[in-house]
């Protein structure tokens, strides 16, 4: 999926606007298959902050774990962000996927590491 096609299907499920694609299927065939983990990565990042979907949240943290598996790395802000959201009790055992695939695929700590260079 093209980078322009899936920003425009995310964008439309944080106005709560229908589109053509389902921002689920759009953020799992993401993390699954794009090469770009920092493009993958920010969404994700940005709809576990910012959308009022619950089902939506848990999935974008469930994908954060998906590239940490991929590209062994994530960004010091999605691994505090993953273990945040599996805090919370309004989402479901997808969030302690996530943390799991994140502390098991992520070998060292993120504050150790310098910012990530991405698109």
């Amino acid at each position: 999926m093209s980078h322009v096609l899936a920003a425009e299907a995310l964008t439309a499920a944080l106005a709560h606007r229908l589109h053509t694609l389902e921002p689920n299927a759009v953020l799992v065939g993401l993390a699954l298959h794009d090469g770009d983990a920092v493009f993958v990565e920010r969404w994700c990042r940005r709809i576990a902050r910012e959308s009022a979907d619950l089902r939506l949240v848990a999935t974008a943290s469930l994908c954060l774990g998906h590239v940490a598996r991929r590209f062994g790395d994530l960004e010091p802000a999605s691994v505090a962000l993953v273990r945040q959201l599996a805090e919370r009790p309004d989402l479901d055992s997808r969030v302690l996927t996530a943390l799991d695939d994140v502390t098991f695929f992520i070998a060292d700590p993120p504050d150790s590491r310098g910012p990530r260079q991405g698109s």
